[in-house]
């Protein structure tokens, strides 16, 4: 049976802080593209209410994972990476 040293379990620490952060910034990118898109539609005369509802409710599920999963996830990686690697 291997057993993972502490200079592993910090190298997969800091792996998964870096895949998290680059998760939270693709999800913030996709609300600016989101909520861009929803203005240029809103801008035309005849806007798809069904369109925008969908980015709509994208940008509320993309918002509602990173308050509740991903931030919290990424503070407590960090925390315990500051506590456990340095």
């Amino acid at each position: 049976m291997s057993t993972v040293t502490l200079s592993q379990g910090c190298q997969v620490f800091a792996q998964g802080i870096k895949a998290l952060k680059q998760e939270i910034k693709a999800k913030e990118e996709q609300i600016r593209r989101d909520e861009a898109l929803i203005a240029k539609l809103e801008s035309r005369p005849d806007p798809d209410p069904e369109v925008i509802a969908e980015l709509r409710e994208r940008i509320a599920r993309l918002e509602h994972e990173l308050e509740n999963t991903d931030r919290p996830q990424l503070i407590a990686f960090e925390e315990e990476f500051a506590a456990s690697c340095r």
